[in-house]
């Protein structure tokens, strides 16, 4: 029924609208209406309408759900532009550095890593392609549930006609009834206040002494009329409620079947933002991304430990700037193997085994007391009794280096040699 929709205190002060106006980020710019519909009864006057709006309203919302979703793809799209430029940028600048100091397996090592960023932005591209597809996906559904109007801009959703000529024409029983009730009333409102003009009338004429009884008696018949014309405007007043609240229950069983199918309708709205937003994800971080990314660091990790080889590099220095002699002296010369030149040696090292780091320093010192003991020989020949026991000292040296070395030629001795050397 119209006009009787309750209104509390806030509504009359116009309180809600002042909190709504003044809540945190609100603008005049906002584009995102207040709710009119709140606080109100769906089956009174035409709040029904509320069902509708929301399925209209499903249109701005699900643009700014493609809207964000475009926006993030678009911004991983420059990263992986970026990335790129960045991998561009410092392959040149590793290149261009001196070669004195960056060269082979170490500058190769350090391109590797750089060009990283690059394979990580194809893989960024293709998770972007798989997002895009998402968005797309989307954007269809959008553009088929909502079509454009007809009189004026934007888009109503496809059933929302349908389901508003439903409620209008359930709605339209009750308004009938409701018409017909609000004019009752205002028929008894005047009604009343004739019947008590008309009362007053009689009195007045009642307290006058001039009055002739014919004049009473018409004001007495006036009074008579005013108060069946009210008596007849109440019992139609009564009979109008009964048939309101007859066609009122009618109206809820049929606005409420209506309702339902808006529900379905929007259910179906709210679960395709929910696959949508499950499909995005996926997107965003795929199982075979993760393989992906993960066989990128671990094959990089691979390759750095086995090319990357600190002895490969002294020794390549060393060959470009022509010390590859003196160091293939001066490993003869400790090895004790004059047969032995650079070539062997660089294939004695390509070829050996890995050694426990603890096990190298001890080869090293151990080279380095070998190398002074024969520096001592060499300085005091005319001494026989201490040559003697120099000779007995290295032979008990080497002795004890064949019991950990079965080979001395070792290439493990060999590297650290040639690093002390270098």
């Amino acid at each position: 029924m119209r006009g009787t929709a309750p209104m509390n205190m806030g509504a009359c002060i116009g309180f809600r609208e002042t909190l709504a106006a003044n809540r945190s980020g609100a603008t005049n710019n906002d584009h995102y209406p207040l709710n009119q519909y709140a606080g109100k009864n769906f089956f009174e006057d035409e709040n029904y309408r509320a069902a509708l709006e929301r399925l209209d309203g499903g249109y701005q919302i699900s643009i700014d759900f493609i809207d964000w979703m475009q926006e993030y793809c678009d911004n991983e799209r420059e990263q992986a532009r970026n990335c790129i430029a960045y991998v561009e940028k410092w392959t040149t600048r590793i290149k261009q550095q001196s070669s004195v100091v960056s060269y082979h397996t170490t500058k190769r090592a350090q391109l590797d890593v750089v060009r990283i960023p690059k394979q990580l932005a194809q893989l960024k591209e293709s998770n972007c392609n798989e997002m895009q597809k998402v968005i797309d996906k989307y954007r269809n559904y959008v553009n088929e549930i909502y079509i454009n109007e007809r009189f004026r801009p934007g888009r109503k959703h496809r059933r929302t006609h349908e389901f508003k000529k439903l409620f209008k024409t359930a709605h339209a029983s009750i308004s009938e009834v409701a018409d017909q009730l609000e004019t009752l009333r205002t028929l008894e409102k005047k009604a009343r206040e004739a019947l008590r003009t008309a009362e007053s009338a009689c009195e007045i004429l009642q307290l006058d002494p001039s009055t002739t009884e014919k004049q009473l008696a018409r004001a007495n018949e006036v009074q008579n009329k005013k108060r069946a014309t009210l008596d007849d405007i109440e019992e139609k007043l009564v009979d109008t409620k009964s048939t309101y609240k007859v066609a009122q229950k009618a109206y809820r069983k049929k606005a409420t079947e209506i309702f339902k199918q808006c529900q379905t309708v929007e259910e179906e709205r709210l679960d395709h933002i929910r696959e949508t937003l499950l499909d995005f994800i996926q997107a965003m971080h795929t199982t075979k991304y993760s393989n992906e990314l993960n066989h990128i660091f671990e094959s990089l990790t691979t390759k750095i430990t086995t090319q990357q080889n600190s002895f490969d590099d002294l020794l390549f220095w060393a060959k470009a700037y022509g010390i590859e002699n003196k160091l293939t002296k001066n490993l003869i010369v400790t090895s004790n193997d004059d047969d032995h030149d650079s070539d062997s040696i660089i294939e004695s090292h390509t070829n050996k085994k890995t050694i426990d780091h603890e096990t190298e320093k001890t080869d090293r010192r151990q080279s380095i007391v070998e190398h002074e003991a024969d520096d001592e020989e060499a300085s005091t020949p005319n001494n026989a009794t201490t040559s003697a026991k120099t000779k007995v000292k290295r032979t008990k040296n080497i002795n004890n280096t064949d019991k950990k070395h079965t080979n001395t030629t070792e290439p493990s001795t060999i590297n650290n040699i040639v690093l002390n050397q270098v």
